[in-house]
């Protein structure tokens, strides 16, 4: 027979995504205890057995990072964007509640979600929790959705929900198709011709560091509600892309570098405003972007 947890544990899923794979190192740091769901979303009795098998203790979080995330698949297969993105988060946070009432654990749920879910400003301005909605993709509609669904799921079942609206994520080891990673390949061989969206700014953080906040999140003496996990920096791609050519030894190419439009659903500017996570959790230490974009290079 197992041990119960004598402490509140964090329970996640998405454990191989660009995010989960940096939880348990996360954990590790701050001595929470912590299990990882494996099942994927559409299999919820794999979801029912791993709760099952879980040692009780007297509460736990679920922190739900499991998502369909790449923006242009979510365009082309919008279906499969709203079964794994609404109705599996749905899914996954009720077989948690249905398992934790049945223990009895105190419940709390953590959903990630996205900072594009809010409206472009204009002027440029950090955006603030209290910032207007206005979704331009189908990955960020899907995830403001999920957000109204598991509020409602949640206070019916009178449970609290911190939603983490996350900004934007590098991390070394990401799949190829995402920012950090193209430019990298872009530097490497010498094209930097017609990169798409090049003058766009963003709040880029490191995704070690985003697992830090979450965590943190969950041990915070207020809890629930929606907060912006972000730096309030405002970083160009451009920028970025002079920072992969510096630190790979071949600065000049930056300065030859040349734009191409974005996607359709892009927006110039989606910087976050940080201070009600400082608020909660005090200043956030974050790596310097060198770091992150020379463990990258490593990692690629």
């Amino acid at each position: 027979m197992v041990a119960p947890i004598r402490r509140a544990v964090i329970i996640y899923t998405g454990a191989t995504g660009g995010l989960g794979r940096f939880m348990l190192p996360a954990l590790e740091r701050t001595g929470v205890p912590g299990r990882a769901l494996s099942s994927r979303l559409e299999n919820e009795d794999g979801l029912r057995r791993e709760l099952e098998a879980l040692p009780v203790g007297r509460a736990a979080t679920l922190i739900h990072l499991a998502a369909l995330v790449s923006v242009p698949r979510c365009e082309q297969e919008q279906d499969l964007a709203y079964r794994v993105n609404v109705l599996g988060a749905n899914a996954a946070v009720s077989e948690f509640l249905h398992w934790a009432a049945a223990r009895p654990v105190a419940a709390r749920v953590l959903y990630v979600s996205t900072g594009h879910v809010y409206h472009p400003s204009d002027p440029p301005a950090r955006l603030r929790e209290s910032g207007l909605t206005a979704p331009r993709s189908v990955y960020a509609r899907t995830k403001l959705e999920a957000e109204a669904r598991l509020s409602r799921l949640c206070e019916s079942r009178g449970v609290e929900l911190c939603i983490a609206r996350v900004f934007g994520l590098l991390s070394p080891g990401q799949p190829a198709n995402y920012l950090l990673p193209g430019l990298v390949r872009r530097v490497r061989v010498g094209d930097v011709d017609r990169i798409p969206g090049l003058d766009c700014v963003r709040d880029y953080l490191d995704a070690r560091d985003v697992c830090d906040d979450l965590v943190d999140l969950c041990g915070a003496a207020r809890f629930g509600g929606v907060v912006n996990v972000c730096s309030g920096v405002a970083t160009s791609i451009r920028a970025l892309l002079g920072a992969v050519a510096r630190a790979a030894g071949r600065e000049p190419l930056a300065a030859a570098a040349t734009a191409a439009p974005g996607r359709a659903d892009d927006v110039a500017w989606l910087v976050g405003d940080p201070t009600l996570l400082e608020h909660r959790l005090g200043p956030r230490r974050r790596r310097p972007l060198e770091e992150t974009i020379r463990d990258a290079l490593a990692a690629h």
